[in-house]
């Protein structure tokens, strides 16, 4: 466990690395809906543009190009009570583009991690993945103690960056947790997600729409919950290294995505058998978080129905269809 969460002002200031990704943009949310002052940290804030929620204030910061020296002078003149990494490469990039993946899962938090480590008072939150557990037995309940065993280059860096943030936070040089979450869905989901892209090609054409080939059952959470949860993460007064943060329970894939055509009134069909190569979602185990942790240490639960958040993702797509097209 790890010192306290931050005191000092009312209005207390988070910078958001990732704000204009699928989990950032939430949780940029949900810290700014509890009266949290949101900076951005983006590359280029001239084209942050709509991707950001409204309300945060962009400020050019890069920890994989800028020097390092430049990175923490920049975080030492924000002054921020919170720093949240929701950055990082995706999955898409497994086994295409090593570097990509080393930079945006290892080195970007290696970089973090540099420009905070010894600072009193700001706590990193820096988001995990549950692909990290890789193969486990199967009934083996997934507990932040279990040791990792992660398959896909993806899974890999990201259990890397995940290890640079729990060891300074063990060694005592930063104030630091690692939310490990599961799959997370909901409003602004990418593209490339599962979810994200049936809702995208639905809202462009609902009269064709061709889906992948689903199977299995999945811990899945709403988005929404996840942003709680980084929030219960900022003002925990102790936080542990790792946290699990996920549904708690296995849901069948296809049952959401059914539940997604209920809510676009769109017809599909069913492509053919996956393409052989690497699977994005090699290595997971079918076994639900354990979110005793959460609960215990985070006073956090995921509380809004699967359907809600599928309702939501589809409300948001639907919105945005001419943008993404």
């Amino acid at each position: 466990m790890h010192s306290t969460g931050p005191t000092r002002d009312p209005a207390p200031h988070a910078v958001v690395f990732g704000a204009t990704g699928f989990v950032g943009r939430n949780a940029s949310a949900a810290l700014l809906d509890a009266g949290w002052r949101v900076t951005a940290a983006v590359r280029d804030p001239g084209t942050a543009g709509e991707r950001l929620e409204p309300g945060c204030r962009p400020l050019p910061m890069d920890p994989v190009r800028d020097r390092p020296e430049d990175l923490a002078a920049a975080l030492r003149a924000a002054a921020p009570d919170l720093v949240v990494n929701a950055a990082g490469a995706l999955w898409g990039a497994d086994g295409r583009d090593e570097r990509r993946l080393h930079d945006g899962n290892v080195l970007l938090v290696e970089r973090l991690v540099g420009a905070l480590a010894g600072r009193a008072g700001v706590r990193l939150v820096h988001i995990g993945s549950a692909y990290e557990y890789g193969d486990q037995p199967a009934g083996t309940p997934l507990t932040e103690d279990l040791a990792e065993h992660p398959v896909s280059r993806y899974a890999q860096t990201k259990l890397a960056g995940t290890r640079t943030v729990a060891d300074a936070a063990d060694a005592g040089r930063l104030d630091a947790v690692v939310l490990r979450i599961s799959t997370a869905i909901g409003p602004w989901a990418p593209a490339d997600s599962l979810l994200g892209g049936i809702a995208r090609r639905i809202a462009a054409d609902p009269s064709d729409v061709v889906l992948p080939p689903l199977a299995g059952h999945r811990d899945f959470v709403d988005v929404r919950d996840v942003g709680d949860a980084v929030l219960c993460a900022a003002t925990a007064r102790r936080v542990p290294s790792v946290v699990n943060v996920g549904g708690g329970r296995l849901t069948a894939v296809t049952d959401l995505v059914d539940l997604l055509l209920r809510c676009a009134g769109g017809t599909a069909r069913a492509a053919g058998p996956a393409a052989p190569g690497e699977r994005r979602d090699a290595g997971i185990t079918a076994q639900p978080l354990d979110l005793r942790t959460a609960r215990r240490a985070l006073c956090w639960e995921p509380t809004r129905p699967l359907a809600d958040a599928v309702a939501a993702l589809w409300l948001q797509a639907r919105a945005h269809a001419t943008a993404f097209h």
